[in-house]
């Protein structure tokens, strides 16, 4: 089947879905100028996750998860939710068929374009909390201690270490956002997944509940996934491009 095809066939099987969730991952982000960690270039190829992403490191050497952070900061400000982002938007306030996304990245990209109900199952950079008395701080205040030299960053009420509130190797993944998540895909009759290669677990796991019960699989990634041949249509291609065009036919044939 041509790649014109799936995305006609995607077009048609979203027409006829009344409650779609959405699962994302670093893919959809990579065209906004994130790019995904493990890949070459990636994060990971500059700074062992082993040394600089666990928590117990960052309990220990606080200051070498805030180096790595600086230059993942500048990537997260500098990013802006492109074309596939702007499509999820659409579909939830345009459209009114996407009720939820479930995204294993932590840039907030898709709340910045639109989407309202956004469950980040690796947490966010948006928030960061002190470990010692639990007060919150956002993006902005954390960046402003950072860039007057404070580094790590130390909470002006208690000096506990401020930590953001992403998930790093050896913390587990927030309880209530993956039942909300396993929920929401409960509740759909389609999910798309979208930039994700559904090899990082647990999170990987999430769309197989949705060919356990039956409902629509959409996968929209550059490369295959393990999940392919249980999807009813598996499009290859740059999610930036394949969903602005399933958005162009579903007008169509609306």
């Amino acid at each position: 089947m041509s790649q014109e095809d799936k995305i006609k066939q995607a077009a048609e099987i979203i027409k006829n879905s009344t409650y779609i969730v959405a699962f994302t991952g670093a893919g959809i982000s990579v065209e906004s100028g994130i790019p995904d960690f493990r890949s070459p270039g990636g994060l990971w190829e500059k700074y062992n996750p082993n040394e600089y992403a666990t928590y117990s490191t960052f309990l220990t050497h606080p200051v070498k998860y805030w180096t790595m952070h600086m230059e993942l900061r500048e990537m997260v400000i500098d990013a802006q939710p492109n074309s596939a982002h702007n499509a999820l938007a659409s579909l939830e306030h345009k459209y009114g068929k996407l009720k939820s996304v479930i995204t294993q990245n932590v840039d907030f990209l898709h709340s910045r374009a639109g989407n309202t109900k956004v469950l980040e199952i690796h947490g966010t950079t948006q928030t960061s909390r002190c470990l010692g008395c639990d007060k919150t701080f956002y993006f902005t205040e954390v960046e402003e201690m950072l860039d007057q030299g404070q580094l790590p960053p130390r909470c002006p009420r208690c000096r506990g270490l401020i930590k953001p509130n992403t998930i790093l190797f050896g913390e587990q993944l927030p309880y209530d956002v993956l039942e909300q998540s396993r929920e929401e895909i409960m509740a759909a009759d389609l999910l798309i997944v979208i930039g994700s290669s559904l090899t990082v677990y647990p999170a990987a796991a999430l769309p197989s509940i949705a060919v356990q019960i039956g409902s629509g699989l959409i996968i929209v990634n550059k490369e295959f996934t393990p999940m392919d041949t249980y999807a009813n249509v598996a499009i290859q291609g740059m999610a930036g491009i394949i969903m602005p065009k399933i958005l162009a036919v579903l007008d169509e044939i609306l």
